[in-house]
């Protein structure tokens, strides 16, 4: 059962997934499977909103995603991790 933390001065309320020291290591980035399809799908210019009913998930859902792949990248926006993950390999632009 997850038990809540509770919260000190200076930390959000907003639900995040806390990155594992595993994820990034060595210049290496590790990314879950559903962030790699949100990812790949943002590669073909899909928005938020078509992916969400692509992948049958919430908008909100897939912008969490994409708030957890741009902080594994170390950018602030989309687009600079597109641009990141494309120079990386991770996806091919269509």
């Amino acid at each position: 059962m997850h038990q809540p933390q509770s919260l000190t001065s200076g930390q959000s309320t907003r639900r995040t997934k806390k990155t594992d020291s595993n994820e990034i290591s060595a210049g290496v980035i590790k990314l879950t499977p559903k962030e790699k399809e949100v990812l790949a799908w943002g590669a073909m210019g899909k928005t938020s909103w078509e992916i969400a009913l692509i992948l049958k998930c919430t908008e909100s859902g897939v912008n969490f995603h994409f708030g957890n792949i741009r902080h594994k990248f170390g950018v602030s926006s989309r687009a600079s991790a597109l641009i990141k993950a494309t120079a990386l390999g991770l996806v091919t632009p269509y």
